[in-house]
């Protein structure tokens, strides 16, 4: 046999020339003064939650959301990938959790950054749960109300619209605790699927924050009581301690960036994100310092909501949780302890780029967890 010659190596790329450079740079500094301009007349929240949708369901505070259906033959971006809407579609649907203290937008953070324009791209029915905004009178709301009332009220009212038999529960955080609870507590069958973002199992595995809480839980518990709900502005605050570093450095790095357009409306909507936290229901909040931070008993299999205990074993559907690499929140070690108390045979585990923020909606949270969670779910479609 005739060995082929060896290619020519390739020749090297030339640099731009200094006129190329100046164009460009010219270009950049015109688009950075416009953005400046933009960005100074509006709010972080006018580029979120912007997915047209309809409620579907209303008691109280609690809503569901239905998200239309893309047009489809249409190219859209997410992420960095310009993605095609075709006419697939897939017969169970996902309930989107939030957690608790957090606007439901985070699903829904700017056309290129939305994990539920991803969803529906990837031909998923999709509709969401907003546990509404606190106040004073919900000082004595303790989580049975989610485990026992609202997230089972948003899986009848999912299931009637949808005229499905089944559906995906699909949470960030406490959000993903909602899902496994209500799956554990009420062994309900209409759950075809989970999946779970930064959602934390073992609690004494959770860093700096259970060190935290195991040390100051008594002054804890105390300025709760007296606060009654937690204020959002302090849990935003706790939040952005959290990433100190971080939180000196962003708006230097927002004017080195300002000439790009979907950083500043990434800038924006985590801006939006983390400065409008909202109240943490008071009672709620003290069950989880002691019942879950403390005693870790979701764990250990003794966490009781109306006298049934949340027994991660007596789960048995596919469970698909990711966990980021460098979250200080929720540590990956926290997080895997879901593989060895669930009854499922089918679940998996992936450590992926991003804290506990950029895990769910970072700038790599497209390629590294939305499209593999709908891309795992589409396999287990029936």
């Amino acid at each position: 046999m005739t060995t082929p010659p060896p290619s020519s190596p390739r020749p090297p790329r030339k640099p731009p020339s200094f006129s190329r450079r100046l164009e460009k740079g010219a270009i950049r500094t015109a688009n950075g003064l416009v953005n400046w301009f933009d960005w100074l007349q509006r709010e972080p929240t006018d580029v979120v939650d912007r997915t047209p949708f309809d409620v579907v369901f209303q008691q109280d505070k609690l809503q569901v959301r239905h998200y239309r259906p893309l047009n489809i033959d249409q190219d859209i971006q997410l992420g960095t990938e310009v993605m095609h809407v075709d006419a697939k579609r897939h017969p169970v649907p996902i309930l989107l959790i939030p957690p608790l203290m957090v606007r439901p937008f985070i699903f829904d953070l700017t056309a290129k950054r939305s994990l539920v324009r991803t969803l529906l791209r990837e031909g998923f029915d999709v509709y969401l749960v907003d546990f509404g905004v606190p106040d004073k009178a919900d000082e004595s709301v303790r989580l049975e109300r989610y485990v026992v009332d609202w997230v089972p009220a948003a899986i009848d009212a999912v299931l009637a619209h949808s005229h499905a038999s089944q559906l995906t529960l699909y949470g960030y955080c406490m959000g993903g605790l909602f899902a496994l609870l209500h799956t554990s507590v009420h062994r309900d069958p209409r759950v075809h699927s989970i999946v779970t973002i930064g959602s934390p199992i073992d609690a004494h595995k959770m860093g700096p924050l259970a060190v935290i809480v195991r040390l100051g839980h008594g002054q804890v518990d105390f300025i709760s009581r007296k606060l009654g709900n937690v204020p959002g502005p302090v849990s935003s605050a706790a939040f952005r301690m959290m990433t100190p570093l971080k939180s000196l450095t962003r708006y230097g790095d927002l004017f080195v960036n300002m000439w790009n357009d979907e950083y500043v409306n990434g800038f924006d909507a985590v801006t939006a994100w983390t400065d409008n936290f909202i109240d943490y229901p008071g009672e709620a909040f003290r069950q989880v310092l002691h019942d879950f931070m403390l005693g870790n008993k979701f764990k250990d299999g003794t966490w009781e909501f109306a006298g049934k205990a949340a027994d991660l074993s007596a789960i048995t559907c596919p469970v698909l949780a990711f966990a980021g690499r460098t979250d200080n929140v929720v540590p990956p070690a926290a997080a895997h302890e879901l593989l060895e108390v669930l009854g499922s045979a089918d679940k998996t585990f992936v450590e992926a780029p991003g804290g506990h923020m950029g895990v769910c909606a970072g700038r790599e949270a497209p390629r590294t967890v939305w499209l593999p969670s709908a891309r795992w779910l589409a396999e287990r479609q029936p």
